[in-house]
Formats: C-alpha cells, sequence, structure tokens
C-alpha cells in the first residue's frame, strides 16, 4: 500500500518554471517519509471550476496507469487557490457520485482513496487584494495586453534574446550583482537567463524551460479567469465559485461520509516598519485596507507550533495576498495559524543569493516580509502536514526535526 501525497498550486501556478519551483524544498523535507510525492502541473490563472476538471484527469490518469492503485491511500494539499481547487475537485465528485457508476467509474475510485484534505494560505472566500485590484477596466486595458505583450516578445526574442534581455535587465538594474536576498526580481531575471545555454545537455534542459515559460505566458493571456473566482463578491456572469456558493456544512457531510480527514492553515505576516515602498508592504496594506465583511468574521485561531496559544484575527490581518480569516474553513476548530507570509510556507523564504542552489532550482524570498520564517518552521510544517496523512493531528506530529544545513532543507524526523 502506498500513500501519495498530491500537491495542488495556486494562482499562477507551475510545477517548475525557468529555476523556480513552486513547491520549494518539499522533496527534500518528506524524502524520509513513505510519501509518493504528485507535483500537479496546474494552469495558472484558468477558473477553479477548469482548474479542478484538470485535476480530476490528472488524478484519473494516474488511476490507470497503476500509479494509483487499489489500497492505496490519496492525500490533497493546496496552496492558496489550489485549495479552492481542491474544493471544487471534490463538488465534481459529489456529482459525479449522484450520476452513479455511468458518470464516471474511474473517477469515483479515485475519490474512493481519497483520505485527507489540506488546505493552505486558501482563499475560502477570496481577498480584498483582488476585489480592490480586479477592475473591468484594469483586466481590459492593463492586465490581458500586457501578459500577451509578454507572451509575443519572449516568442519573437526565441531563446538566445529571451536570455540576453534577462542578462541586459540584470545589468541596468543591478549592474550585475545579486542582491542579498534573492527575491521576486531574481526569480525573474534567473528564469529568462536559464533559456539559453550552449552545451548540448544544458541547452536542451534551457529550450524546455523556454518553451514551459511560452507555455505559461500563453495560458495567462488566453485565460485570466481566476480573477473572478478571488473576488469576495462574485462579479458579473463568472461561473460560480466555492468562494461564493459554498455550503461548508454539505461539503463537512461528504468530506466525513468518505472518511476525508481536513484541516486549514492559515498565515499571517506583518509588514516591514519604515518601508512604504517595499512590495510585501504595498501588497499588505491594499488586502488590509478595508476590507469586505463576506471574507470572514474576526475570531481565534489555534497556532500551529503553540497548541496551547491562539491569535485574535480581524479582518484587516492578511499574509501579503489573502487576508487571514477568509483562510479559516470550515471552522475555527479546523484551521491552525502559522506566522509566515504566502510564499514562505511553500518554500520560499529567506533565500541567500550564495546559496540555495539545488541543481538548476533556487530557493528565492518572493514576498521577503518579516515573518521570521526560516528552514526549521518549513521544515516542521511540511513534518505535520507529513503527519497529518498518517491519522494524526498535526499537535501529534512527532519529534522537531534537527536544524537544517545552511545548504538546503534537510529534516531528520519520520513524521
Amino acid at each position: 500500500m502506498n500513500r501519495h501525497l498530491v500537491l495542488v498550486p495556486g494562482f499562477g501556478g507551475f510545477d517548475a518554471l525557468g529555476t523556480l519551483r513552486y513547491y520549494e524544498g518539499v522533496t527534500r523535507v518528506l524524502e524520509r517519509t513513505s510519501l509518493v510525492l504528485h507535483y500537479f502541473p496546474n494552469l495558472p490563472t484558468a477558473s477553479v471550476r477548469t482548474r479542478a476538471e484538470q485535476l480530476l484527469s490528472f488524478l484519473d490518469e494516474r488511476w490507470r496507469r497503476k500509479e494509483i492503485r487499489a489500497g492505496d491511500e490519496v492525500h490533497l494539499v493546496g496552496h492558496s487557490t489550489g485549495g479552492l481547487d481542491l474544493r471544487q475537485l471534490l463538488l465534481n465528485y459529489r456529482e459525479l457520485e449522484g450520476k452513479g457508476p455511468a458518470g464516471g467509474d474511474s473517477a469515483l475510485q479515485v475519490l474512493g482513496r481519497i483520505r485527507s484534505v489540506q488546505f493552505l494560505s486558501t482563499p475560502q472566500r477570496g481577498t480584498n487584494l483582488v476585489r480592490r485590484l480586479n477592475q473591468p477596466m484594469v483586466r481590459t486595458l492593463l492586465v490581458r495586453p500586457l501578459l500577451r505583450a509578454l507572451y509575443e516578445s519572449a516568442r519573437g526574442l526565441r531563446e538566445r534574446g529571451t536570455a540576453q534581455s534577462g542578462r541586459l535587465l540584470r545589468y541596468v538594474l543591478f549592474r550585475n550583482k545579486r542582491q542579498e536576498s534573492a527575491n521576486w526580481i531574481d526569480a525573474i531575471l534567473d528564469t529568462l537567463q536559464a533559456c539559453y545555454s550552449h552545451n548540448a545537455y544544458p541547452s536542451a534542459l534551457a529550450r524546455a524551460g523556454y518553451f514551459e515559460l511560452l507555455r505559461w505566458l500563453l495560458n495567462m493571456a488566453c485565460d485570466t479567469s481566476a480573477l473572478s473566482d478571488l473576488s469576495p463578491v462574485r462579479l458579473g456572469n463568472a461561473p460560480p465559485s466555492p468562494a461564493h456558493e459554498g455550503d461548508p456544512e454539505g461539503e463537512r457531510r461528504f468530506l466525513t461520509g468518505h472518511g476525508i480527514r481536513y484541516a486549514s492553515i492559515v498565515t499571517v505576516a506583518r509588514p516591514k516598519s519604515g518601508r512604504w515602498l517595499d512590495l510585501f508592504n504595498r501588497l499588505y496594506a491594499f488586502t488590509a485596507e478595508s476590507p469586505d465583511s463576506r471574507l470572514g468574521l474576526p475570531q481565534a485561531v489555534q497556532k500551529l507550533m503553540e497548541p496551547r496559544s491562539a491569535r485574535m484575527l480581524s479582518l484587516a490581518d492578511n499574509d501579503g495576498l489573502v487576508n487571514t480569516v477568509s483562510q479559516v474553513w470550515p471552522d475555527t476548530a479546523s484551521s491552525y495559524l502559522v506566522d509566515a507570509d504566502h510564499a514562505d510556507v511553500i518554500g520560499h523564504f529567506q533565500a541567500d543569493s550564495a546559496g540555495g542552489f539545488h541543481g538548476t532550482f533556487k530557493r528565492y524570498d518572493l514576498l521577503n516580509s518579516s515573518s521570521g520564517f526560516d528552514a526549521l518552521a518549513f521544515a516542521e510544517l511540511w513534518t505535520r502536514i507529513a503527519s497529518f496523512t498518517e491519522g494524526r493531528a498535526y499537535h501529534e506530529s512527532g519529534r522537531t526535526p534537527r536544524r537544517p544545513a545552511a545548504s538546503g532543507v534537510q529534516s531528520e524526523a519520520h513524521p
């Protein structure tokens, strides 16, 4: 019997892009467990319904190929919008189940294997950031044309030109010097530069990375429907989303009836003092300003790392992208608070330009908040996520992993 852990990326998501992995370091933390890891290559900005359909097909294909077999267990983790994808996936399974075996026999076989679902920094009722930025004029006149222009530029420049543009931008911005902590700018420039190489095998990898970048940009340019799913208020004729028309009690009954355990890990970070123009501070401020009451109620949530402690959350509290109260689902008893920004929990924290290299991939501090989340906290978090798949509560995760070495995240714990 194998235990499969399927990791679903969120908004803008991918498995690997250039030098960036979406879930960075998870494999290393969980390498000593018996879990079989599956990284789902999500559509970046398609609607939650479209993404859930793709995920259902992905799981169905794993079953048909006998990668998942009778007697195996399937455990699901969704970060950010990926958590909404999981809720929609389960709603799709409910519909198929209502149609009987004719509705999708192999799909229902997979449903019978699912044993747990964990939501990580998921905007269960949307995020105030999207409500403030997702205006029709902005989407029509700015977002879509910009994405299309980026795609056409990369396509026109080809592999060599795209790589050269990355080098040129690095020289213009930083005079070829790397910053103290590699952040989102470094992630973009490194991804561009990785599109071309002279040597045979690296050239093949670079070429594959280039076309993956093109595919990612084209998918976003063609479909940004996920923005509607992430607004606390349903927009126009947008299709219904779990964030808008969810039935928590019905969803809970379905999960319980199928023996599927569930939990939400919610994240909160604080802005940096004295740095108004900092990216994280700007995102935090947009997300915190005049939040919609539909995001959730102010409430106290227990801390994951401190079982006897709780924190009272306001509507304004957030992790840089998602209001924390919106991440609480289906109730506070099933939700656990972590001091981290939105990207910390997927491995993009406290990057050092001198280290963090793992093959062709690197770790970037994408949001660069002052959360204090570090490699030890990351290993502890994912050890607890793994222990949940064994039927244990987060607070029963076993011994704390040894502090990781500076060169990478390692875990000596068996969850």
